[in-house]
């Protein structure tokens, strides 16, 4: 794990504790290896191998330490992120379900309302067939009675004649005068 710029890592307390093992075994490895005959010389040595295999096994001990915290901490950033996303999902749960409400709502608004189109068209429709129905009957009564001026509007492009009798009927009777 790299300081960042400008900080400096204060050693950890294997790492002094490795550095001094290190250096005292030395020491005394090298003062037996001068100043000792044969037997100690071979035992500097021995000393020498077994101080540098104690900081190997110390300085190894703190990195597999470091390791583990930089893993814990890798966890617990995974953990954080994990429980992060979850309150994401159910927020986007929530906002979902409410838009599926709000698209059924209008759902059911547009049918309503295509149920009403539908009964005014039958309604606009019925009242269209009242009225033809009641022109044909007061051209009908002015036929009858032939003191009645009958006024027809036409229609702008279309002729609708659906009594053919009632036309019969007034161009037999010349008394009646349609106005156009």
């Amino acid at each position: 794990m790299k300081p960042h710029p400008g900080r400096v890592r204060r050693p950890t307390r294997a790492r002094v504790v490795s550095w001094t093992t290190l250096a005292l075994v030395s020491c005394v490895a090298v003062l037996a290896y001068l100043f000792g005959d044969q037997l100690g010389r071979g035992l500097g040595l021995v000393a020498l191998l077994a101080g540098a295999a104690l900081a190997c096994l110390l300085a190894w001990r703190e990195n597999r330490t470091a390791q583990r915290l930089r893993e814990a901490r890798a966890l617990h950033q995974v953990l954080v992120h994990a429980e992060q996303l979850r309150a994401e999902r159910a927020r986007q749960r929530a906002v979902v379900e409410v838009l599926g409400s709000r698209v059924e709502a209008l759902h059911r608004q547009l049918e309503t309302s295509g149920r009403r189109v539908c009964a005014l068209r039958q309604e606009v429709s019925t009242l269209r067939g009242n009225y033809e129905a009641l022109r044909v009957e007061l051209e009908l009564q002015a036929v009858l009675e032939s003191d009645a001026r009958i006024v027809e509007l036409g229609r702008s492009g279309q002729v609708i004649d659906p009594w053919v009798t009632a036309r019969e009927l007034w161009s037999r009777d010349e008394s009646v005068r349609r106005l156009a």
